[in-house]
């Protein structure tokens, strides 16, 4: 199994998105948790490793915190309840879920990230082999450690060591802070795609990007 120790790569600047990016809840891209951290102490975490079953708990629940956060400011991209922990479990057994976690609490989930081989309800069909990064998220208690690029760069290590050349992925059409932060980590625009979530008329525009892999 693929083992990862993350760390940023030459010539990569750590890149940090905008505070507007939280504000702005992408759907594939770097989010925080909704909790405060003016007093909390920062958790020293482990290097982005395999998700295994005992993770899918905290996968949703991550995730979920996120919705509601979401919604609680008037921003319907996620939903609670979108997705369960037996949904996670079996992509977990594909080997689609990486995670980051305490080093003093394993199992305990502060940032997730999803890759896929292919998407074809956002990319539809496409001729080039590539991997698709999803559901990228960060405990707001990690904001400024470089976790969530780290997340992005661990993904892109996955792709690569698949043999495939080519990282994909998409965030809100609607978020520009967004954009540049993917666009400042070597991404392009590649169109948009509009589809259907879960939940009546309930429809998310996304930015579609790529970028070349080494």
């Amino acid at each position: 199994m693929l083992q990862l120790s993350v760390r940023p790569r030459r010539g990569v600047k750590d890149v940090q998105p905008p505070a507007y990016v939280h504000d702005a809840a992408p759907y594939a891209g770097v989010m925080n948790r909704a909790q405060s951290t003016s007093a909390a102490p920062v958790p020293s975490v482990a290097d982005v490793v395999p998700a295994t079953p005992a993770h899918a708990a905290g996968i949703v629940a991550l995730r979920d915190e996120l919705a509601r956060w979401m919604q609680a400011r008037g921003i319907d991209q996620w939903r609670e309840g979108e997705f369960t922990p037996a949904q996670v479990e079996r992509e977990i057994a594909a080997g689609e879920w990486w995670v980051v976690e305490p080093e003093d609490r394993p199992g305990e989930v502060l940032g997730s990230v999803r890759v896929i081989w292919e998407d074809p309800e956002i990319w539809g069909e496409q001729p080039e082999p590539a991997g698709y990064i999803h559901g990228v998220a960060v405990d707001r208690s990690l904001t400024g450690t470089g976790t969530g690029t780290r997340l992005l760069h661990a993904a892109e290590t996955v792709i690569a060591a698949s043999g495939r050349r080519i990282s994909r992925l998409d965030c809100d059409d609607n978020n520009p802070a967004l954009k540049r932060f993917y666009s400042g980590l070597g991404y392009t625009p590649r169109g948009t795609a509009t589809f259907h979530v879960p939940g009546p008329d309930f429809w998310v525009t996304v930015q579609r990007m790529e970028r070349p892999l080494p």
